[in-house]
Protein backbone atom coordinates (compact mmCIF):
# COMPACT_ATOMS: atom_id res chain seq x y z
CA UNK A 1 0.00 0.00 0.00
CA UNK A 2 1.40 2.92 -1.00
CA UNK A 3 1.56 6.27 1.45
CA UNK A 4 -1.36 7.98 -0.73
CA UNK A 5 -3.79 5.30 -0.56
CA UNK A 6 -2.86 4.54 3.37
CA UNK A 7 -3.59 8.01 3.62
CA UNK A 8 -6.93 7.90 1.44
CA UNK A 9 -8.47 4.36 3.57
CA UNK A 10 -7.48 6.20 6.77
CA UNK A 11 -10.11 9.66 5.96
CA UNK A 12 -13.04 9.29 7.73
CA UNK A 13 -15.95 7.94 5.88
CA UNK A 14 -17.78 11.18 5.70
CA UNK A 15 -14.70 12.96 3.95
CA UNK A 16 -14.16 10.30 1.43
CA UNK A 17 -15.20 10.96 -2.26
CA UNK A 18 -18.08 8.71 -3.55
CA UNK A 19 -16.83 5.94 -5.34
CA UNK A 20 -19.51 6.23 -7.78
CA UNK A 21 -18.90 7.64 -11.34
CA UNK A 22 -20.02 10.98 -10.95
CA UNK A 23 -21.47 12.76 -14.52
CA UNK A 24 -20.35 15.61 -15.96
CA UNK A 25 -20.43 18.13 -18.77
CA UNK A 26 -18.57 15.75 -21.14
CA UNK A 27 -21.08 12.67 -20.67
CA UNK A 28 -23.91 11.80 -23.12
CA UNK A 29 -26.86 11.61 -20.53
CA UNK A 30 -28.62 8.64 -20.87
CA UNK A 31 -31.70 7.92 -19.22
CA UNK A 32 -30.89 4.05 -17.78
CA UNK A 33 -27.48 5.27 -16.96
CA UNK A 34 -28.85 8.10 -15.02
CA UNK A 35 -31.48 5.43 -13.23
CA UNK A 36 -28.36 3.27 -12.35
CA UNK A 37 -26.36 6.48 -10.97
CA UNK A 38 -29.38 7.11 -9.31
CA UNK A 39 -29.76 3.60 -7.48
CA UNK A 40 -25.85 3.57 -7.03
CA UNK A 41 -26.02 6.57 -5.28
CA UNK A 42 -29.08 4.94 -3.16
CA UNK A 43 -27.31 1.90 -2.21
CA UNK A 44 -24.40 4.00 -1.17
CA UNK A 45 -25.70 6.27 1.46
CA UNK A 46 -26.36 3.43 3.78
CA UNK A 47 -23.05 2.65 3.77
CA UNK A 48 -22.00 6.17 4.43
CA UNK A 49 -22.27 7.38 8.25
CA UNK A 50 -25.24 10.47 9.10
CA UNK A 51 -23.67 14.29 9.12
CA UNK A 52 -24.09 16.17 12.17
CA UNK A 53 -27.79 18.05 10.46
CA UNK A 54 -28.83 14.02 10.51
CA UNK A 55 -28.67 13.72 6.50
CA UNK A 56 -26.43 11.47 4.29
CA UNK A 57 -25.08 12.83 0.92
CA UNK A 58 -24.29 11.60 -2.58
CA UNK A 59 -23.46 13.63 -5.37
CA UNK A 60 -24.71 12.06 -8.66
CA UNK A 61 -23.51 14.96 -11.49
CA UNK A 62 -21.15 17.99 -11.83
CA UNK A 63 -22.11 20.26 -14.46
CA UNK A 64 -19.74 23.29 -13.85
CA UNK A 65 -21.16 25.12 -10.92
CA UNK A 66 -24.34 22.70 -10.63
CA UNK A 67 -24.03 19.78 -8.63
CA UNK A 68 -26.81 17.13 -8.20
CA UNK A 69 -26.84 15.78 -5.18
CA UNK A 70 -28.59 12.66 -3.59
CA UNK A 71 -29.79 13.29 0.09
CA UNK A 72 -31.44 10.99 2.98
CA UNK A 73 -33.35 12.33 5.79
CA UNK A 74 -32.24 9.70 8.43
CA UNK A 75 -33.28 11.29 12.01
CA UNK A 76 -36.36 10.30 13.67
CA UNK A 77 -37.54 13.27 13.63
CA UNK A 78 -37.47 13.38 10.01
CA UNK A 79 -39.50 10.36 9.30
CA UNK A 80 -43.05 11.02 8.03
CA UNK A 81 -45.65 9.65 5.60
CA UNK A 82 -46.03 12.77 4.37
CA UNK A 83 -42.31 14.03 3.75
CA UNK A 84 -39.90 11.80 1.50
CA UNK A 85 -36.80 10.10 2.90
CA UNK A 86 -34.48 10.87 -0.03
CA UNK A 87 -34.58 13.82 -1.90
CA UNK A 88 -32.77 14.89 -5.61
CA UNK A 89 -31.42 18.42 -5.38
CA UNK A 90 -29.91 20.96 -7.52
CA UNK A 91 -27.28 23.09 -6.14
CA UNK A 92 -25.82 26.44 -8.01
CA UNK A 93 -22.35 26.96 -5.68
CA UNK A 94 -21.89 30.19 -8.14
CA UNK A 95 -25.02 31.59 -6.16
CA UNK A 96 -25.26 29.15 -2.91
CA UNK A 97 -28.94 28.61 -3.60
CA UNK A 98 -30.82 25.60 -4.42
CA UNK A 99 -32.07 25.75 -7.86
CA UNK A 100 -34.76 22.89 -7.76
CA UNK A 101 -35.69 19.60 -6.22
CA UNK A 102 -37.70 16.04 -5.73
CA UNK A 103 -38.62 14.24 -2.86
CA UNK A 104 -38.70 10.13 -3.18
CA UNK A 105 -40.41 7.62 -0.93
CA UNK A 106 -39.17 4.32 -2.68
CA UNK A 107 -37.47 5.16 -6.73
CA UNK A 108 -40.11 3.58 -8.23
CA UNK A 109 -40.27 3.82 -11.64
CA UNK A 110 -42.63 7.34 -11.74
CA UNK A 111 -39.91 8.59 -9.14
CA UNK A 112 -36.85 7.68 -10.92
CA UNK A 113 -38.72 8.63 -14.40
CA UNK A 114 -38.71 12.78 -12.22
CA UNK A 115 -35.07 12.09 -10.93
CA UNK A 116 -33.99 11.40 -14.81
CA UNK A 117 -35.41 14.88 -15.51
CA UNK A 118 -34.58 16.39 -13.13
CA UNK A 119 -30.96 15.41 -13.96
CA UNK A 120 -31.43 16.60 -17.16
CA UNK A 121 -32.69 19.94 -16.46
CA UNK A 122 -29.68 20.58 -14.24
CA UNK A 123 -27.56 20.18 -17.56
CA UNK A 124 -29.56 22.61 -19.37
CA UNK A 125 -29.49 25.52 -16.63
CA UNK A 126 -25.76 24.89 -16.05
CA UNK A 127 -25.42 25.10 -20.16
Amino acid sequence: MTLIERDVTELPMARRKSSSPSLSDAMPLEPDQLERNILLAYVQLAAMPDQVNGTRTATLANFGSVEVRLTELTQPGYKSRCIPPFWLEVHSHATGTTLDSCGCFEFDESELTTAVGLICEARRKAA
